[in-house]
């Protein structure tokens, strides 16, 4: 649940974060939470403890009972300590957040969080929390620092910034809530859910015969000679034909490749976008995976054939941010009302 959850009505609190987050801009890597960053107020016990305070006060000063006023300003101290306390339990604090790591629509996002106390006073019960998922508390010890892990579903594809994080604490007492925002330039991506089906492989395969042969260094089957190339391995050099005077000539062998592929919006057989974009990451999944060169066909996009890491890094993202109304969105992982 949110900072304010229980303290004001939703259209009011809804204003009230949009205006602070105006006032909290993103960061890249590390947030100090300074005075400008943190907002308190009292918690529901906190009001109800202002609400005895007042009855205590009322009573004293109708029966004029010394007894009573000293209780009264001792529970206000107590009160006003707590509050000093509350807030400086997050005061001067400063978290860091690793750039999450892609997610497969469905799987769970993970957002790791450091946080460092650079002063000399051990900070208790520091929550954080995205949306209404559950929160995460942790201990940061005085001039130390402590970890804390955010687990989210994923429930879009797409690309989206990072929401704001709540950074909150109710110690010592529980009569006060501080808080702070925590949002970060810093992008997430979600794949769509890859959805297996053995039958399209065999259908975009530009080479539907078999294998190709191709000339490769290292083979099965030697082919022959050809004059050797600056910057080659010295280990493939015909020794033999260079000791007959025939130059450096570098041994060649026939090789076998899988054929490459052409991973074609048109030649997707399901009739939903959600559901093409699902067969085609299952493609470009299984390609990568058998080491074949293959390309990606979208209406209005086309990533040429390759078979690298980054090639299947680019494939995914262009996948997930097909037709995404707009990549600059928050992401959202509270369940739809």
């Amino acid at each position: 649940m949110s900072a304010l959850s229980f303290l004001l009505p939703s259209s009011f609190r809804q204003r009230m974060n949009a205006w602070i987050a105006r006032r909290n801009p993103p960061g890249i890597e590390k947030i100090h939470l300074h005075q400008r960053r943190l907002y308190i107020l009292p918690t529901r016990f906190g009001y109800l403890y202002v609400m005895i305070l007042l009855v205590l006060l009322l009573g004293s000063i109708n029966y004029d009972n010394s007894m009573v006023y000293m209780l009264t300003f001792l529970l206000t101290a107590l009160g006003i300590i707590s509050m000093w306390q509350t807030h400086k339990n997050l005061l001067g604090l400063e978290v860091m957040v690793k750039a999450p790591q892609p997610v497969f629509l469905g799987d769970h996002l993970t957002l790791n969080f450091q946080l460092y106390n650079p002063q000399q006073a051990e900070r208790y019960a520091i929550g954080l929390q995205y949306g209404n998922q559950p929160p995460v508390y942790a201990r940061v010890k005085a001039g130390g620092s402590a970890s804390a892990q955010l687990t989210l579903p994923s429930r879009q594809r797409g690309m989206f910034k990072m929401g704001g994080v709540t950074i909150f604490t109710r110690y010592p007492t529980g009569l006060f809530h501080a808080w702070g925002w925590l949002r970060y330039d810093i992008p997430v991506l979600i794949f769509p859910r890859p959805v297996f089906d053995s039958e399209l492989t065999e259908s975009l395969i530009d080479q539907p015969s078999g294998k190709n042969i191709v000339d490769t260094a290292d083979g099965d089957d030697f082919a022959g000679l050809r004059e050797h190339r600056p910057g080659e391995s010295l280990r493939h050099i015909s020794w033999k034909a260079y000791a007959q005077g025939r130059g450096m000539l570098t041994k060649t062998f026939q090789g076998h490749a899988s054929p490459a592929l052409w991973i074609d919006w048109s030649e997707v057989s399901a009739d939903s976008l959600e559901g093409k974009l699902s067969q085609m990451t299952a493609l470009v999944l299984q390609a990568h995976q058998e080491g074949r060169k293959y390309g990606l066909r979208l209406p209005g996009i086309e990533i040429a054939q390759d078979d690298s890491k980054a090639h299947k890094a680019e494939c995914l993202q262009q996948l997930a941010i097909y037709q995404q109304p707009d990549p600059d969105s928050p992401l959202q992982v509270d369940d739809e009302e």
